[in-house]
């Protein structure tokens, strides 16, 4: 390997005369760098180093620079996205402001049914029933003071303006038991034998515990419901409608 050298000017000038005119020369002095204190780097090394940090640097990757259009693309697709939910939760909005609209008009108006019924109550509640007639619930009862069949019974309460009584609960039916006397109910079979109705058409079930003996014994010629006294308690029971006996009538509570 060559050894690099170093030049330093020597300011010592020598004259030479030529051709009468003076000439100035400055003489060059080949030093070494050992001599002047500085050590020797290896140039290979240098060169290795150079070309080691060239390749790194060439290695690293770029940065990718995301073009106008790619960001104008990111900002159109969140601007739909955004008008999507608004558009979804204005709907929710819509939906549940409906249902709750909804919700509050049935309340208001099953108040105001609750408000008609218990004025409709009041009122009935403060009608009176007929001389010598019994008031329960919105009715009144009595019973014919004339001994008759079941139509002859039921002649006497239309004229009235009642009608034969008709049991529509338990309550009612323990209400009746104060009267201690057989007498006619208003129901009958006779329009279909075994199918009893009231006569305001409802129908009597065959398995209501009133029965006597659990039913009714059956026959053409026991046709009419009649309150008879069995083991110290009065049950139903079918009987001939010529029967001779009082009936029970009903009619709503009047003024």
């Amino acid at each position: 390997m060559a050894d690099v050298l170093y030049t330093i000017p020597n300011m010592v000038s020598k004259g030479r005369n030529t051709r009468g005119e003076r000439e100035e020369r400055i003489v060059d002095i080949v030093v070494r760098p050992e001599s002047l204190g500085i050590q020797q780097q290896d140039s290979v090394g240098t060169e290795e180093s150079s070309k080691s940090l060239g390749t790194g640097r060439s290695q690293r990757p770029d940065a990718m620079i995301p073009t106008k259009c790619q960001i104008w693309a990111v900002i159109v697709l969140l601007g739909l996205l955004s008008v999507v939910m608004l558009a979804r939760l204005i709907g929710l909005a819509v939906q549940h402001k409906k249902t709750v609209s909804v919700d509050r008009d049935v309340e208001q108006l099953l108040q105001r049914l609750k408000n008609l019924t218990e004025q409709r109550d009041a009122l009935l509640c403060q009608q009176c029933c007929p001389s010598g007639w019994d008031k329960f619930g919105f009715k009144c009862y009595r019973i014919s003071n004339v001994l008759g069949s079941w139509n002859k019974s039921r002649e006497f309460c239309v004229s009235q303006g009642a009608d034969l009584v008709v049991v529509d609960s338990e309550e009612e039916m323990d209400f009746i038991s104060r009267y201690d006397s057989y007498f006619w109910f208003g129901a009958t079979d006779e329009a279909g034998e075994g199918m009893w109705r009231w006569v305001d058409g409802t129908v009597l079930s065959l398995d209501n515990p009133s029965w006597s003996g659990g039913g009714p014994v059956g026959g053409e010629d026991k046709n009419c419901l009649l309150r008879a006294y069995e083991l110290n308690q009065f049950k139903w029971t079918d009987e001939s409608c010529d029967t001779i006996t009082l009936g029970l009538c009903e009619q709503n509570v009047i003024k």
